[in-house]
């Protein structure tokens, strides 16, 4: 829940101008005690720079928690607009001339930091601010000139200071043509559901239908403490209630330590709720699936195949429960169900024509069927045509349709039963939905190998071919996690960063614009993130604070922002305390903190859960999970 504190951070930051800051797209270089040219500020009797210092972080004496880091005036639990860690510290390896080219690395007296290489002079497409070579045009503290440092939590992009608001919160116009600062849409009074929408006097901001709207009353689920709306969920001043103070952070109404979140009914830390929170809910096709909190598998939706696991082939908008005990792991595939058991036995139900139930009979199940020869499964994938299964070992086997060379075999030939990949130590795996069939792992050495179709890009290699072995993906080394959709891929990275590439045709990748086919991964959007599912032309991603960003086509509302427009910019249908995700063909879920679940999207065949057969663009609550 970090992030949240970092977003008030923001506000605050982007307006002020104490400590000689300028405010957004100002330029105070000139009474800067320590030096025109100096991208820092005079602290007691000490120069510092308040956008990486972490003693100092956006102001004189701001000092961040043990966990984090002074990223762009704004204290974070990673680094972020392509800087490093060094210590406490964020710092950019290309221009800093104490630490040029890794940490601690000081060039000698008189050389600068030229694309973290120590020289005599910066190359010309450079400026010397200081002995840092700097591009003026992205470089935080000099931005658009010597010593014009960004204001907290903004970054410099065409050589001016805009805010990054990567935690639900929007950039909204400010002072100077250009400059922005970060507002929250859905609280904020004088920007409320859209910037420079203001509210008249003695009224409120709150979300209604997932959109700030101006009031008498608080919408959404947000309380009023001391004239303001607010979310008790998240806000450290009012954590679980109007005045309950929390001195660490505020998730889910819950006072945790500061760096970690409330999932599973207690405080952990991030990477433990990322593994608790992994495959408690699947989306597929048309049809969800989740673990509640008793441990109890449900499913809902279309059953065409069989994939309820119900022992029918009826239909059923509210989820009903599923006869397979102590499931660990779920996933839903585009026609057919898998699970994984605390014994390591792996079960599949529904489609199963291609191979993909992996009993060896190739026939539709409509209960859950055990997979021949699985006994040490750790996690498994249902794709569209095809199952893939991570072992304890760090194995991964396959089965099921195998046209594009999905199975991974170096055949393409439908295998009925379990194959071996070649891989021995994968940390994840994940199987692409739709009918442009491929697979792919992170792996312990942090690369990620993808195979089967790759048309589109989505093997991620440079060129558009398939590949029937697993193949490395090109430029990531350090995956800790990987998500795939129809026709692209993503990983999420050890610095909670995400990289997608493949199919773009609607922005699915997350890059800010539809350039596609996108053939190399390549960084997106949204940063601080733990988990990422695509669907059939839709991307969301689980952030650390507990929301949750979308983003791409959205003709059925599976961004869930209250609109049917497409968005290559992420938006977000979930603000706080959702713990696990799933994207299914055309809508989406979530799994709440409260243990709930909310879902939004294509919902004609019952896929959202709430007893209705409708779309919608806002997340609703799954009845009777």
């Amino acid at each position: 829940m970090v992030a949240v504190a970092f977003a008030v951070a923001v506000v605050g930051g982007c307006s002020s101008s104490d400590n000689g800051n300028p405010d957004a797209g100002g330029n105070d270089a000139s009474v800067n005690p320590c030096g025109a040219g100096a991208a820092i500020v005079m602290c007691g009797s000490t120069c510092v720079d308040t956008q990486s210092d972490y003693q100092n972080c956006g102001s004189c004496g701001k000092t961040c928690a043990d966990a984090e880091v002074c990223s762009h005036g704004a204290c974070a639990t990673v680094c972020g607009g392509g800087t490093a860690r060094c210590g406490n510290n964020c710092v950019d390896f290309n221009a800093d001339i104490n630490n040029c080219g890794g940490c601690g690395k000081t060039c000698p007296g008189g050389n600068v930091c030229n694309k973290a290489t120590c020289a005599l002079s910066c190359q010309s497409d450079l400026t010397d601010c200081n002995g840092d070579c700097v591009d003026t045009t992205s470089n935080d503290a000099n931005c658009g000139a010597c010593g014009n440092v960004c204001a907290s939590g903004q970054v410099c992009s065409g050589s001016t200071c805009v805010a990054t608001c990567e935690t639900g919160w929007n950039a909204c116009g400010v002072g100077d043509a250009g400059a922005t600062t970060c507002a929250d849409l859905q609280h904020d009074v004088d920007n409320c559901g859209a910037c420079g929408n203001k509210c008249a006097k003695n009224q409120f901001c709150s979300p209604k239908a997932g959109v700030g709207t101006c009031g008498v009353s608080c919408f959404g689920g947000t309380s009023l403490c001391s004239s303001k709306c607010v979310d008790e969920n998240i806000d450290n001043a009012n954590c679980g209630g109007c005045g309950t103070v929390c001195g660490g952070t505020c998730s889910a109404g819950h006072c945790c330590t500061a760096g970690q979140m409330y999932c599973s009914g207690a405080c952990h830390t991030l990477s433990q709720c990322i593994t608790l929170g992994a495959g408690k809910i699947g989306g597929g096709g048309y049809h969800t699936c989740g673990i509640n909190s008793s441990g109890v598998l449900k499913c809902w939706g279309a059953n065409f195949s069989g994939q309820l696991g119900t022992g029918t082939t009826t239909d059923s908008n509210t989820p009903v429960a599923v006869t397979l005990a102590n499931v660990t792991y779920i996933s839903a595939g585009d026609q057919h169900t898998c699970a994984v058991q605390s014994s390591g036995k792996a079960f599949c139900w529904g489609q199963g024509y291609n191979g993909e139930i992996g009993d060896g009979l190739a026939i539709e199940q409509d209960s859950p069927t055990q997979v021949s020869g699985i006994t040490t499964a750790k996690r498994i994938d249902a794709g569209g045509d095809h199952t893939c299964v991570l072992l304890s070992t760090g194995g991964v086997s396959c089965w099921g349709g195998n046209y594009d060379g999905e199975v991974g075999d170096n055949t393409l030939i439908e295998r009925d039963t379990p194959v071996a990949t070649g891989i021995t130590t994968a940390v994840d795996i994940n199987t692409g939905l739709g009918y442009e069939y491929h697979s792919c792992a992170a792996l312990s050495t942090g690369s990620v190998q993808c195979w089967g179709y790759g048309g589109d890009g989505e093997i991620g290699v440079g060129t558009l071919v398939n590949k029937k072995v697993p193949t490395t993906s090109t430029g990531i080394t350090t995956a800790a996690a990987v998500g795939l959709g129809n026709d692209f891929s993503c990983a999420v990275l050890s610095n909670a960063t995400l990289q997608c590439w493949g199919y773009n045709f609607y922005g699915e990748t997350g890059i800010g614009n539809k350039k596609s086919p996108q053939k190399s991964p390549i960084a997106a959007l949204t940063t601080n993130v733990i988990a990422v599912s695509g669907g059939s032309s839709h991307t969301c991603a689980l952030l650390a604070n507990g929301a949750v960003k979308c983003w791409g086509a959205n003709y059925s509302g599976q961004l869930g922002d209250g609109t049917n427009k497409d968005n290559v910019l992420a938006v977000t249908p979930i603000a706080s305390g959702a713990t696990s995700i799933a994207a299914g063909n055309d809508h989406a879920c979530a799994l709440m903190a409260n243990g709930g679940v909310k879902c939004w999207g294509y919902g004609y065949d019952g896929e959202l859960g709430n007893g209705a057969n409708n779309d919608s663009n806002v997340a609703v609550d799954v009845t009777g999970f």
